[in-house]
C-alpha cells in the first residue's frame, strides 16, 4: 500500500529547527527538537487499542507511528518532552484517510490526511480551530514541514520546520 510506504519513510531520528510566528501578537520564536519516530505495523496492539477506544474498526488500520519529541524554545530554559501515537487508517478510494493522534497525556485528536504530489497534508480540528500541517521530502534525509493554526478563516500562528535525519530508528525488539 502506497500510504504505508510514505509513513515508513518518516521513521528515524530527526533534528528539527523551527520558527513559529504568532500573527495576532506580531511575534516570532525559534525552537529546536529531537524527534524519534518509530514505524508501527497495522498489527500493533497499541494502535488497535486506540482505535477501539475511539470506536474505529482496528481492521481498517493501515499503519502507525510512535513519536517521541524533546523540544526547547528560544529563551526558555525548560525542555518539553512528549510522546504520541499516530494511527493511520486505510485511505478511501479518493485518497483521503483518517489519522488519529493520541498524545500520552492528552485526549486523542482525530483528523484527516491526504498525500498528493508527494506532500502529506494533515488537517486536525482542535478546541481553538484547526491545524493544517504539510510535510514533504527534499531528499531522503531532509524534509520540510509547515503548519498553520486557523480560527475560522483567520490564521493565528504559522510555523516552518526544516528537519534533518540523524539516523534510522532502532527496530523494535
Amino acid at each position: 500500500m502506497e500510504i504505508v510506504n510514505f509513513f515508513e519513510t518518516l521513521a528515524g531520528k530527526w533534528f528539527s529547527q523551527r520558527t513559529i510566528h504568532n500573527l495576532a501578537g506580531q511575534s516570532s520564536q525559534a525552537g529546536q527538537s529531537n524527534l524519534l519516530i518509530e514505524f508501527l505495523p497495522a498489527t500493533d496492539t497499541d494502535l488497535a487499542q486506540v482505535c477501539t477506544t475511539l470506536g474505529h474498526d482496528p481492521s481498517q488500520i493501515a499503519c502507525g507511528l510512535r513519536v517521541h519529541q524533546d523540544s526547547q524554545l528560544e529563551g526558555d530554559n525548560q525542555k518539553i518532552q512528549s510522546s504520541a501515537l499516530m494511527v493511520i487508517m486505510t485511505p478511501t478510494d479518493a485518497g483521503d484517510g483518517v489519522l488519529v493522534q493520541a498524545p500520552t497525556a492528552s485526549p486523542a485528536l482525530q483528523g484527516s490526511y491526504r498525500v498528493e504530489d508527494e506532500v502529506l497534508t494533515i488537517v486536525t480540528p482542535t478546541d481553538a480551530g484547526q491545524v493544517e500541517e504539510r510535510l514533504w521530502f527534499v531528499n531522503p534525509n531532509l524534509r520540510m514541514r509547515t503548519s498553520v493554526l486557523k480560527t475560522g478563516e483567520d490564521v493565528q500562528t504559522a510555523s516552518f520546520c526544516s528537519e534533518i535525519r540523524m539516523g534510522v530508528a532502532k527496530p523494535a525488539d
